[in-house]
């Protein structure tokens, strides 16, 4: 692909132009301006037709009426989606003999049809023509561009011929939708893309990005495959737009001299580098672009009449016609707007045309607390500048989802800006790390893609669950596909190509087998340009659609057949999700209607969880220990489904955490063990992770832990003094511990099983006395009944011999120790 240079470098040769280029610093700003190149010449011909009027050419106010359309261009009349619109002829003229070796059109838009005279591999001679029939089935609505390929055995490269026309579909938008990342816009993890901030689309949904970072210029076709423009940019391409006939214009970053090229989509290329000089230049009085040249020029859009507008650094903005560009002329003019728009001689500001001419702009001054995006319409803007405010509040923030948008907050830092076939604008609030759209027809704001938090998640998930990072470009497709520039890894400088498509998706929370989540509300918009019609009912498909259900009191979608939907209109269905068993569970909502694929669907995915029996097998409720008893703690998880629970186990004494948490054994059997020093009743709990297939669960058991106690000995000692009178004995009993305070509490005599007397202890000593004693020899023992800190314990037993006259003693005193006592 070549080059169109200027007609010094034509004249100079290459070697001595790139000489000229490098080494005279303003050798830019003596381009002279040049005519636009036709389509290169060939001896084949397409043969001019009347172009289609009035509503046959285009439907609504703002379509593309195709004016000025370039040579070797077919117009053709509109046509619905799915309709039969019948073919049209094209008829090929050729100066010269030749052969056709090859008719090639990809784009599904336009097809060629059997019924003409032109075929591979005929001859023609000079003066004849044939006719190529070709039908005009538009993919999506809004303008519609296409290429015939056509190769002859004279020539080296093929002729190419340009088809055009308005289609018209309704588009199915669902919010939240999937996101995912364009394959070849990442390599290892990190973006392939940098520092760009703007992007375009043509008819054909062929994705333009001016890779600022990488001195590129780059296309996407619908193959998703990102490559280099085949053009080589003169300079650093700052920003891009494109025409109704796939002409794309870019303009360069901040340098001594700006240029503005143009890339045609037959493969040439012409840049115009006109220094900038300060002029007061109006719609009654434009100035030509080869005498003001531009400055700071950034954020180039284009309205559905080819005229061109980009903010400057001196006076916000400017318009510029390239109309006669496309028609071949090679005029151009230019001239400046009223004073409501964003300067670009710092990081470019926000700045887009909508199909109607209405511009747009960011308005910040975040030190009053002032974030707008103001809108004004292309007359007011040439001749009374008078601005309505659009988006944002009376703060800089993050505020207003679902509300009207200026009542909404946006943040200071807002990217670019862009519209739907519907008209709905959507703009990269990159402050808030989201890109929001506002709805034309409701006034409403809603975030389309990111959480608010930096990063590079959610990939494959629904777009308001993902991570952005510093989101900058946004354009959107004929299909309401919404691409965005985003940093990669977070921090960047790269960026990667991120894709929110066609398909709702929804990933529901873990659920309980047999309960009802709350409802996920999606927005269900017409983002075409033409009525949607329900074919039939929607209905759930997939490997588990019982387990979801449509939510009537959050869904005001009109959900029957036959049921209808405006473009631009919006509604909301709610779905909630009740498993009926454990595992994962996905389906599908699937609308059958009259876009292009013939229906919409949203992806559906949650987990329901069993809920397992779990049992503390060890200790027994409310069963008791004394003090400093090591105690084991087990439970058992089961179930009686499959698989088993698996996962592990924190135990807890009065919520605190025993140990590391302890894994299930394959009979889902867990335990550790534990003592507690202080007396008590304690709070057991154990508290199951849950697993896969299984919720949490938790179990308590109560534990009486009583104190540990001293031992005693007991002595049990006769009086020493004659007993007053036969038939009697009298005892001293000491209760002694090895430490702390005297033992208290009950002593009893005893003799056998029979108690003889009792007596409270002062100071650990108390006095016994057994009267009416029989004749003979009798065993005593002494029992202590134990207090608070001692334990219960008995003395040895002593025996004496009771008589007619008097107790003898036998045998002498014994000390005895309760056993364990030393």
């Amino acid at each position: 692909m070549s080059r169109v240079k200027s007609p010094l470098c034509v004249y100079a040769g290459t070697l001595l132009c790139s000489f000229l280029l490098a080494s005279t610093p303003n050798f830019a700003q003596q381009l002279v301006q040049h005519g636009a190149p036709e389509a290169p010449q060939s001896i084949i011909s397409l043969a001019p037709t009347p172009r289609p009027q009035g509503q046959v050419l285009a439907r609504l106010p703002g379509d593309a009426t195709f004016q000025h359309a370039p040579a070797n261009y077919h117009i053709f009349a509109t046509a619905n989606v799915g309709e039969d619109a019948g073919v049209e002829p094209l008829t090929l003229n050729f100066a010269a003999a030749t052969k056709l070796t090859r008719i090639e059109s990809k784009n599904k838009d336009f097809v060629v049809e059997p019924g003409g005279t032109c075929h591979e591999g005929n001859s023609y001679s000079r003066g004849d023509s044939c006719t190529l029939m070709v039908r005009f089935n538009p993919q999506g609505p809004g303008h519609r561009l296409g290429f015939i390929k056509v190769s002859n055995s004279a020539e080296a490269s093929p002729m190419s011929f340009g088809l055009t026309g308005n289609g018209y579909a309704p588009v199915v938008s669902f919010t939240p939708s999937q996101i995912t990342t364009v394959p070849s816009s990442v390599s290892a993890g990190t973006g392939t893309i940098k520092s760009a901030t703007n992007m375009a689309i043509d008819g054909g949904d062929i994705l333009y990005i001016a890779d600022t970072g990488n001195s590129k210029l780059k296309e996407m076709d619908s193959s998703g495959t990102i490559v280099n423009s085949a053009a080589s940019p003169i300079a650093t391409p700052a920003s891009v737009a494109v025409d109704s006939f796939g002409i794309a214009y870019t303009a360069n970053v901040h340098s001594a001299t700006y240029y503005f090229s143009l890339y045609y989509p037959w493969g040439s290329e012409t840049a115009y580098g006109f220094a900038y000089a300060s002029s007061t230049c109006t719609v009654s009085a434009p100035c030509a672009f080869s005498a003001v040249g531009m400055n700071y020029p950034a954020n180039m859009s284009i309205d559905n009449y080819d005229n061109l507008f980009f903010e400057e650094g001196t006076t916000g903005a400017a318009e510029m016609p390239v109309t006669n560009i496309s028609g071949g002329t090679g005029t151009l003019n230019l001239w400046h707007l009223s004073d409501q728009f964003s300067y670009s001689s710092g990081s470019p500001g926000s700045f887009a045309v909508d199909a109607y001419g209405d511009l747009f702009t960011k308005y910040s001054f975040p030190s009053a607390g002032t974030c707008f995006i103001l809108e004004e319409p292309l007359y007011n803007a040439e001749y009374s500048p008078t601005a309505n405010r659009v988006a944002g509040g009376v703060a800089c923030g993050f505020s207003g989802d679902g509300g009207l948008a200026r009542s909404a907050e946006i943040s200071s830092n807002i990217g670019q800006i862009a519209f739907d076939i519907a008209g709905n604008l959507y703009f990269a609030d990159t402050g808030n790390q989201r890109v929001r759209r506002i709805d034309a027809a409701t006034g409403i704001i809603s975030t389309v893609a990111g959480n608010g938090t930096q990063g590079y998640t959610g990939d494959s998930n629904g777009a308001t669950q993902a991570t952005l990072s510093n989101p900058t470009g946004v354009a959107v497709d004929s299909q309401g596909q919404i691409y965005i520039l985003s940093n990669a890894p977070s921090a960047g400088p790269t960026q990667v190509l991120r894709m929110v498509n066609r398909t709702g998706h929804w990933g529901y929370a873990s659920q309980l087998k047999g309960t009802t989540s709350a409802a996920k509300v999606f927005q269900l918009a017409n983002t075409g340009n033409s009525t949607l019609v329900l074919s039939s009912a929607p209905f759930f498909a997939g490997t588990n659609p019982t387990d979801y259900a449509i939510d009537s009191p959050t869904t005001d979608c009109v959900l029957t057949t036959g049921s209808t939907l405006a473009s631009g209109r919006s509604c909301h269905v709610g779905i909630v999700f009740k498993p009926s068993a454990g595992g994962t569970r996905s389906a599908a909502l699937v609308f059958p209607d009259n876009s292009v694929n013939g229906s919409n669907s949203i992806s559906l995915s949650g987990r329901g969880m069993l809920s397992p029996t779990m049992t503390i097998t060890s200790p027994t409720g409310g069963s008791s220990v004394t003090s400093g008893t090591t105690v084991t703690f087990a439970v058992k998880v089961t179930s009686t489904l499959s698989p088993l629970p698996t996962g592990t186990v924190t135990f807890k004494v009065n919520g605190s955490t025993i140990g590391a948490p302890v894994t299930l054994n394959s009979s889902g059997v867990a335990s550790t063990t534990f003592s507690e020093a202080s007396a008590s009743t304690y709070t057991l709990e154990a508290d199951y992770s849950g697993d896969a297939n299984y919720v949490s669960a938790v179990a308590t058991e109560s534990l009486i832990v009583t104190a540990l106690k001293l031992p005693v000995s007991v002595n049990l000692v006769p009086m020493a003094t004659p007993m007053s009178s036969c038939g009697s004995a009298s005892f001293s009993v000491q209760v002694s511990s090895t430490s702390g305070a005297p033992p208290t509490g009950l002593v009893q005599l005893k003799s056998g099983s029979s108690a003889l007397a009792s007596a409270t202890l002062t100071n650990g000593i108390a006095t016994l006395s057994a009267a009416g004693l029989s004749p003979g020899s009798h065993s005593f023992v002494a029992t202590y009944s134990g207090d608070s800190l001692h334990e219960a314990a008995t003395s040895a037993p002593i025996t004496v011999k009771s008589g007619l006259n008097c107790v003898g003693i036998n045998p002498p005193t014994i000390r005895v120790k309760s056993p364990g006592v030393q």
